[in-house]
């Protein structure tokens, strides 16, 4: 939050930023984003340890996580060696950094919301079609936002950056930037937020008679209330008749903005830990934590900003790990959905549970049971009819989606049967 108050006014902390005591600062800030942002990626990655194709293609997921992470890494150190020993450094790094760790995120999100569907389109759990909805929103605004930043860096501000030219904001200057700037990253923060909040309150809803309505929907409503906060920032009329040259005009609408999201992000984090909270003893709950802690950190770390190309450019530590932030909450989702999956007698006890914070976990899970027995099943039907070709030369006249038609009435059968 250091990191993201400072970039958001690199223009009113000018003075402090460019003193010997802000570029202490941003160094210590830098290797503290970074070193506790190893720590927790190795928690994760320990997590997926095995054998299985899953988690092969989690670990290829994670390496390539690892190479933008050091990218990062090399960027930083290179702008932090040009700050301490020249005059300026290259603004270019801050447009190579915010692409890369966004591009990675946008990925990362897209393949979470690819997930989500797949795993919809067998249970139409209204949860789920929500938190895929949330995630496609989620990567088009770090897609636009990766575009923002490369527009405003390198055709408004200078190649190098130095005292002189540091901690300007570039202005909107046509129709087409109003739009790419201030339109289109409004109505997907609005979209994603309001589709994050509605899942949020299907996976608390169990905790409507523990605590009663009344103090359950204040809980529930209180994330829009703060998030209200944002149009502050949005809409300047809002603020009232506060002079332009005051200081406080500027100041307190972001910090309103940007803390207001800060508290509207707990509820959705609460959400999960109450999930890992039902489920205790179970490595499914440290997939909820991890979920907890990547949902946290990734919400934070987009609200960080470049634009003012500051000196030191207080921001570029926080965008450089959105992308890592983002494989945090796509491996705590996948991998939940994954075990429960695997685990039969897990999947049996949340079936029969009664706590309604657990219908995430229920969908997915299912969902994606389902889809691996029918991978399964039609592997093995392939395999067998390339045997009895091979030994007969007689070709089976049974297609892929023939194949998979007849599961899916053996399925139903089975149901009726249980039924």
């Amino acid at each position: 939050m250091l990191d993201v108050s400072i970039s958001s006014l690199v223009d009113v902390y000018y003075d402090f930023s460019s003193s010997s005591i802000g570029i202490l600062t941003f160094i210590v800030t830098t290797l503290a984003l970074f070193c506790g942002t190893y720590i927790i990626l190795k928690i994760a990655e320990n997590k997926i340890s095995g054998k299985n194709r899953n988690e092969r293609y989690d670990k290829r997921l994670a390496k390539a996580v690892w190479t933008i992470y050091y990218l990062m890494i090399l960027i930083n150190a290179f702008i932090i060696s040009q700050i301490l020993f020249f005059p300026g450094y290259f603004t270019g790094l801050l447009s190579v950094a915010s692409s890369a760790s966004y591009g990675l995120a946008s990925f990362i999100m897209g393949l979470l919301a690819y997930h989500f569907f797949s795993w919809f389109a067998r249970n139409k759990s209204l949860v789920v079609l929500l938190y895929g909805l949330a995630s496609t929103s989620v990567s088009a605004y770090v897609g636009l936002v990766a575009i923002i930043f490369y527009v405003e860096i390198v055709i408004h501000q200078p190649v190098v950056t130095t005292l002189k030219s540091a901690g300007t904001f570039p202005g909107i200057e046509s129709v087409f930037e109003e739009i790419l700037i201030v339109t289109l990253p409004g109505i997907l923060t609005a979209t994603t937020f309001l589709l994050f909040w509605g899942g949020t309150i299907s996976i608390l809803y169990a905790n409507i008679r523990r605590i009663g309505k009344a103090r359950f929907w204040i809980l529930v409503t209180a994330p829009i209330i703060f998030f209200l906060g944002t149009l502050i920032s949005l809409f300047p009329e809002l603020q009232g008749g506060t002079p332009e040259n005051d200081l406080n005009s500027i100041i307190i609408p972001l910090y309103i903005t940007n803390f207001s999201q800060i508290i509207a992000i707990a509820l959705f984090a609460i959400a999960f830990v109450s999930m890992a909270r039902a489920i205790r003893h179970h490595q499914i709950s440290d997939f909820m934590y991890i979920t907890s802690f990547g949902l946290t950190l990734f919400s934070i770390g987009i609200i960080a900003t470049i634009s003012g190309a500051g000196y030191p450019p207080f921001g570029v530590p926080t965008i450089s790990l959105v992308g890592p932030f983002s494989f945090l909450l796509y491996i705590g989702l996948h991998r939940s959905a994954i075990s429960t999956a695997e685990d039969s007698n897990l999947r049996r006890n949340i079936k029969v549970s009664t706590q309604q914070q657990l219908k995430l976990l229920k969908s997915i899970g299912t969902a994606e049971m389902e889809r691996k027995l029918e991978k399964n099943i039609v592997e093995v039907t392939r395999l067998n009819a390339d045997n009895l070709m091979q030994q007969s030369g007689i070709e089976p006249s049974l297609s892929m989606d023939e194949t998979r038609q007849y599961l899916y009435e053996a399925l139903d059968e089975l149901k009726k049967l249980k039924k």
